[in-house]
């Protein structure tokens, strides 16, 4: 097998987290400095887990200044010897270069992949094309791991829920549909729904799933490289779901 790696912008620094005023912002300290600074986090899950006193960060500058009211952005944690990534937009990166280079055996026999697809009143992710077939494809980002076992989501989301629902309406029209779950590290086996954190996206799920809907699930390693963060594109784990 080649290799399969995914390269992010930017030049990495690394950082202590000091704490978490709002989804979206972190404070830290900068290695090689004293001074508190302010970051953006992109992603608003809950991440309790990962996000604890003094943890390192990986952090970057930011690649476009435009609109930016902090210096840094957050890419990904130290997580028990291992990096797990906590920037919301990377799973959708990792999943249009599998796509693209058709690493994904599933979906490798599409032509053409396009992103944000306006559907009802949502946006998907991915429309994959032949000339005589369309698949539709929601990408989901998975951080959260308990006892081997990745879990999504790890905080409430009616966005998601909504977006099985179009996804399962696609399919009763007669297209494909398809939900990526993409776990941002490498450890877990199997994935499942995380119906402590919620039910209504787990049931939705297995809803989805006996009407057709596809869930694929696939993991990746964050690694350093160059002083870079890289991806390697992993192998496919197994569902559990909760009936």
């Amino acid at each position: 097998m080649t290799d399969r790696k995914i390269a992010v912008k930017g030049k990495i620094s690394f950082a202590k987290f000091i704490d978490r005023p709002n989804r979206f912002l972190v404070n830290l300290v900068p290695e090689n400095k004293k001074q508190t600074e302010p970051a953006f986090l992109h992603d608003p899950g809950r991440m309790k887990e990962l996000l604890v006193p003094n943890v390192r960060l990986l952090i970057r500058e930011p690649i476009s200044l435009e609109n930016r009211k902090t210096k840094w952005d957050i890419l990904a944690v130290e997580h028990k010897g291992a990096l797990v990534t906590i920037k919301s937009s990377l799973p959708n990166l990792v999943a249009k270069t599998a796509l693209t280079n058709k690493w994904i055996p599933e979906l490798s026999e599409y032509d053409s992949v396009r992103p944000e697809i306006t559907v009802g009143k949502s946006r998907l992710d991915f429309l994959l094309e032949t000339d005589s077939k369309k698949c539709y494809v929601e990408t989901k980002g998975v951080t959260l791991v308990k006892d081997g076992k990745a879990l999504f989501p790890d905080a409430p989301t009616e966005r998601g829920t909504r977006h099985l629902k179009e996804l399962q309406k696609l399919k009763e029209e007669g297209f494909r549909a398809v939900v990526l779950f993409m776990c941002m590290r490498d450890d877990p086996e199997v994935f499942s729904p995380n119906n402590v954190t919620d039910k209504k996206f787990s049931d939705q799920l297995t809803i989805a799933d006996k009407s057709g809907v596809e869930i694929l699930v696939y993991k990746v390693k964050p690694i350093i490289q160059d002083e870079q963060l890289v991806f390697l594109f992993k192998n496919r784990i197994k569902v559990e779901l909760i009936d």
